[in-house]
């Protein structure tokens, strides 16, 4: 029994030998760790960038990135480790493995204009300028699109409901409301909800939703948009 405890001694004061920086470096709550099922060869989405699909692929690639804690590798949220920080080869070895995600992700064609990027915001940034269209042309597109966009006879409210969500989802996201917690900001999003809901409602086929229409016009105040279409589902 005396000998198991002093086998068991230097293994515990082995165990705490390890600095407090580069234990918190790698645990699986740090940006800086890496699975085993994280490979610099396999792609992180199944979306491959091929050029036209930029606004597609970076979303997805953002999701991805977020859910590995990687995100703040392209959005500067993690700054580069000096070279003197305990931390700074953890950091290195994750921007490395965001790097090869990108790359891995991104057609072989366009590996010429990105494989010489020093970091992943390096890449990020270079992808952006090359591939990121103008916001103004598609923003007006989409509302063209939305105020256009009437029910077919033959088409059921879910697809029309979706088509319509989709177009909305893409102007949030171009068109994001100010982060901020006042008075002002609710009020605004509660105004465009509104906006929205006029909108569904007026491409709705008349013929058949006409009366389903005035009871929810009728309602004050206005229920959101999912809620329309659960009532004329």
């Amino acid at each position: 029994m005396a000998s198991e405890q002093k086998s068991k001694g230097p293994e515990k004061k082995t165990n705490n030998f390890v600095g407090k920086d580069e234990a918190a470096a790698i645990t699986p709550s740090s940006p800086y760790y890496l699975g085993s099922f994280d490979n610099p060869g396999t792609p992180l989405v199944a979306v491959m960038l091929k050029g036209d699909n930029y606004r597609n692929w970076a979303r997805s690639m953002r999701t991805a990135l977020r859910a590995k804690k990687k995100l703040g590798f392209i959005d500067e949220s993690i700054k580069k480790s000096t070279s003197t920080s305990p931390n700074y080869q953890h950091w290195e070895r994750a921007d490395s493995m965001v790097v090869a995600w990108i790359i891995n992700s991104t057609d072989p064609i366009l590996h010429g204009s990105i494989s010489h990027a020093m970091t992943a915001k390096d890449i990020w940034l270079d992808l952006i300028e090359h591939y990121a269209q103008a916001n103004a042309p598609r923003i007006h597109q989409l509302w063209r699109n939305l105020c256009l966009m009437q029910q077919e006879t033959n088409v059921s409210v879910t697809k029309y409901y979706t088509k319509f969500k989709s177009i909305i989802d893409e102007l949030r996201e171009l068109q994001p409301l100010p982060e901020c917690t006042c008075g002002a900001a609710k009020n605004l999003a509660q105004r465009e909800e509104k906006h929205r809901v006029h909108l569904f409602l007026g491409g709705l086929d008349n013929d058949r939703f006409a009366h389903a229409k005035g009871i929810i016009l009728n309602t004050d105040p206005l229920p959101s948009l999912r809620r329309v279409f659960n009532h004329v589902l």
